[in-house]
């Protein structure tokens, strides 16, 4: 018998309460399908009414651990039958609630930030919690949507949004053709100086991949050796039109020299931004006068 579907969990669960969007649901099931009969670790991040621990349970057959982090002191009186899961109170980015997460479990396969869905809380959950993320994992911010609101420290055009952080994230994922010398945290420097992190270049070279649906980010973790883009790989025996790509078979990439090129370095990066930023301002005045007439 095939296994459920988390929408199927979701339309037969009658525990505790869990609230999610539904087009998580779906996207669910094929982010974490590989992980469905694995001996894995899960934190997620905002327990609220705990509905989503015992579904996350269901969903996870064979998982070893389910922990869940909250701020709220009243998460302590949930009590679950299933002894896999286990509730910290804390902010999960103090040291004390990160102790207590570890101490249940000190690797995790999955990591869903569904906490605060405040910019800087997101970047600062990130740092501190992807360093312990097994490589083969997957780490996902919920929520996102929220990176669009004052409310929540974001704007659309808010360079220091949790989904700005993102963006900038994905190109640490291409970090190897940015044709400048440049560690891969230099791009993050801004979201590191904003809300007071670390982030280790060690670390973002375990970042595979960066992928973005309507409000989820999911963040792929792998071994750096499988982050390159790998040799050039040429097959066939027929070329009447581009000969001489034989002789490239199995040769390593390069990246040009971008050191003369003012939209890499980071004083024509600043000066982009600042001209963008003007551009936008400009835009939205033009918009609000005409509104006002």
């Amino acid at each position: 018998m095939p296994a459920k579907t988390l929408e199927r969990l979701y339309e037969e669960h009658s525990g505790k309460v869990s609230d999610r969007w539904s087009s998580y649901l779906v996207a669910y099931d094929r982010i974490l399908a590989r992980y469905r009969d694995e001996p894995i670790a899960l934190l997620e991040v905002g327990v609220q009414n705990g509905g989503s621990l015992e579904i996350w349970s269901e969903f996870f057959p064979r998982a070893t651990h389910f922990v869940g982090c909250d701020i709220n002191p009243d998460c302590a009186n949930l009590v679950f039958a299933d002894p896999r899961i286990a509730v910290v109170i804390g902010d999960v980015d103090s040291d004390a609630a990160q102790n207590s997460v570890l101490a249940r479990a000190p690797r995790f396969n999955v990591v869903i930030d569904d906490g605060s869905h405040r910019s800087g809380a997101i970047a600062r959950t990130f740092a501190r919690y992807f360093p312990f993320v097994e490589d083969g994992g997957v780490y996902i911010a919920e929520d996102m949507h929220c990176s669009y609101w004052q409310e929540f420290e974001g704007g659309l055009f808010d360079p220091a949004s949790s989904i700005a952080f993102f963006k900038q994230l994905a190109d640490v994922v291409n970090h190897e053709h940015w044709g400048v010398d440049a560690a891969p945290s230099s791009v993050m420097h801004s979201f590191i100086e904003k809300y007071g992190f670390r982030m280790a270049d060690a670390q973002l070279s375990h970042v595979h991949s960066v992928e973005f649906l309507n409000s989820i980010c999911v963040v792929r973790k792998e071994n750096p050796l499988q982050n390159k883009l790998g040799s050039r790989v040429i097959v066939g025996s027929t070329a009447t039109v581009v000969p001489g790509h034989w002789d490239l078979h199995s040769s390593a990439s390069y990246a040009l020299d971008q050191t003369r090129n003012p939209l890499t370095t980071r004083k024509g990066r600043a000066t982009g931004a600042r001209q963008l930023f003007h551009r936008l301002a400009s835009a939205v005045r033009r918009r609000a006068g005409m509104q006002s007439t």
